[in-house]
């Protein structure tokens, strides 16, 4: 059994496993399981899905509110109703009577 070791940044992050119609990609890390199985048809493929993966922000992060100004599609202040004061509504528990 012919294996070969992906890695990113230093890391392992999966195996190739020698396949009748390519290389397969065995995950060994949670930010490459959408690739587990995934058959490729040469290593330089699968490394390049990897790093296209690995690669892609995580998310959009908002910066700290006092930073924060509105951009277009961004909600405007007025849209901003509750704040710590303001009291929140009670919801019947049914399961409590």
């Amino acid at each position: 059994m012919q294996k070969q070791v992906i890695e990113f940044g230093g890391e392992a992050v999966g195996a190739l496993m020698r396949d009748d119609n390519g290389f397969r990609f065995v995950a060994v890390k949670y930010g490459v399981w959408s690739l587990d199985g995934r058959l490729f048809s040469h290593p330089s493929e699968a490394r390049r899905a990897v790093k296209v993966l690995l690669s892609k922000p995580v998310g959009r992060s908002m910066p700290p509110a006092s930073f924060w100004v509105p951009g277009a599609g961004d909600p405007s202040s007025s849209q901003f109703q509750w704040n710590a004061v303001s009291p929140v509504p009670s919801v019947p528990n049914e399961n409590h009577l």
